[in-house]
């Protein structure tokens, strides 16, 4: 877990997520004004009590509103050991865990704000008790190991109200041992049944609305009313997840690595060479992965669904590679030479596109953060760039009225110029890396719209040795030139430090 957690550490990158401004509004309104927003996170205490916590001992800053996510990712890997160990032996469990380690999903988002790994820590740990209290003979620790599984189900609902998939889940592994349940299975029933009820309660007390949850993403998705018709769903997003799971990402990674390859190749082979995993797991990932990829609605005489994050397919994440290790570890009684080679390239393609898919945002993040943190150390000014600047200063609490947050309007080059050559004062950012994924990169100035006329190169900082569509030249800090007779004068530039 020390390795993985210092993998995970060594390619950090932070604040930047196009969602990461009303994530860090969410946690600013707790720790500075002590109220938590009435929006569609204001149940999600699973993640904001840890986030507002960190922030609290460390500041609203980078390291504060990420930690609750490194720590969730490095906790699940314990948690995989221990459910594979649980399923399979020890070498059930170094598999599970080896295969998280290295995961591109995990380890990328690892380092970003993405309640998604709460949301999938807590799943992991109420299947790992039900199947726990199910399997143990002493009727005192079956009852504990119960009743952690209500409240671990109550707080995946918390943390992102899919958990309420893991009901169909836990049914249909109770159902097929239901012989096991034993009386303690009725502290599972009463603890699910007053936690649940409670979280009703209080979103009646403060909502109105007894399934607030539910209804709040369904509103803050944009998915009732007038703009429920952008959300008409296609072909592009029934396939979306199954197009990250098999296929490379828009960046031209796989987010997933080549583990649902591999676990889709152990399935067919199974029936020749003997394999079997898990049915339990397996009810879990198909009830998780199905109610989401089916989570839609009708409205307007059209079917519509919300928004698909890349991070939201975390959820099934944890299931994937339980699943993957079960056919493994059969794999290594019938053949196991070949199950290590299997899993030695499983984990060398999985620490590429690892690597792969966390230097992009890691460079990206960079870049922002390196240009607000220079401008940080000058005169305050009004600073022109795109919105992503302006999301990235507010980390550094470069906020107005001290700092004013001129946004260009234009995605069009001609106009930007024409933009730039009106300001009389300020600070200006170009180019640099953004949102890799979903940020909007033809918002991004360049430096071939500057007049060196105008303005006044302050800072440039190293760029990609390569150029790329998301990051295609080094981000830079301009300063406009006094102007005197209407005419930019020779006065010097701000002094940098």
């Amino acid at each position: 877990m020390g390795v993985a957690c210092g993998l995970r550490v060594l390619y950090f990158s932070g604040y930047g997520l196009g969602d990461d401004v009303i994530f860090r509004g969410q946690i600013n309104s707790i720790v500075r004004n002590h109220w938590v927003l009435g929006d569609n996170g204001a149940y999600r205490f699973s993640w904001w009590f840890p986030a507002a916590l960190s922030c609290r001992i460390f500041g609203l800053t980078e390291i504060g509103i990420v930690l609750p996510s490194l720590v969730y990712s490095t906790l699940g890997i314990g948690l995989l050991y221990a459910f594979g160990k649980a399923l399979w032996g020890r070498v059930g469990g170094v598999v599970a865990a080896l295969l998280l380690t290295f995961a591109p999903l995990d380890l990328a988002w690892s380092t970003m704000i993405a309640n998604d790994i709460v949301f999938s820590f807590f799943s992991g740990l109420t299947i790992l008790c039900v199947l726990g209290a199910l399997a143990q003979e002493d009727a005192t620790r079956r009852r504990r190991l119960w009743i952690v599984a209500a409240v671990s189900l109550w707080l995946s609902y918390h943390a992102k109200v899919s958990g309420v998939l893991l009901f169909p889940a836990v049914a249909f592994i109770c159902w097929s041992k239901r012989q096991r349940l034993g009386r303690e299975f009725r502290a599972f029933c009463i603890f699910v049944a007053l936690l649940f009820a409670g979280s009703a309660l209080v979103s009646y007390v403060f909502f109105a609305d007894p399934l607030w949850p539910l209804h709040s993403e369904v509103k803050f998705q944009g998915l009732v009313g007038e703009p429920a018709i952008q959300h008409k769903i296609g072909v592009d997003i029934l396939w979306v997840y199954f197009r990250w799971l098999f296929q490379r990402d828009s960046l031209g990674d796989f987010l997933y690595s080549i583990y649902p390859h591999a676990l889709v190749a152990l399935v067919v082979l199974s029936p020749l060479l003997g394999l079997k995993s898990s049915l339990d797991v397996f009810w879990w990932f198909l009830f998780v992965f199905v109610g989401m990829e089916f989570n839609l609605q009708r409205a307007g005489g059209f079917w519509i669904a919300g928004f698909r994050n890349i991070r939201h397919g975390h959820a099934w994440l944890y299931p994937l590679i339980l699943l993957l290790t079960g056919y493994l570890v059969s794999l290594r009684a019938r053949a196991p030479r070949v199950f290590r080679v299997t899993v030695a390239l499983l984990l060398a393609v999985s620490a590429w596109q690892s690597v792969s898919t966390a230097t992009k945002t890691q460079e990206s993040f960079a870049d922002r953060r390196n240009a607000v943190r220079f401008l940080s150390t000058l005169p305050p000014k009004p600073v022109y760039s795109d919105f992503q600047i302006h999301m990235s200063m507010a980390i550094f609490d470069l906020e107005e009225p001290r700092w004013p947050l001129k946004q260009l309007q234009s995605m069009n080059s001609d106009i930007r110029r024409m933009e730039l050559a009106a300001v009389k004062t300020g600070y200006l950012v170009t180019g640099g890396g953004r949102e890799p994924y979903y940020g909007c990169i033809d918002c991004i100035p360049r430096a071939a719209e500057v007049s060196p006329d105008h303005w006044q190169l302050l800072k440039e900082f190293p760029g990609p040795a390569t150029p790329t569509p998301w990051r295609f030249e080094p981000i830079r800090v301009w300063e406009a030139k006094e102007v005197s007779d209407g005419h930019p004068s020779d006065a010097p530039p701000t002094p940098v430090p």
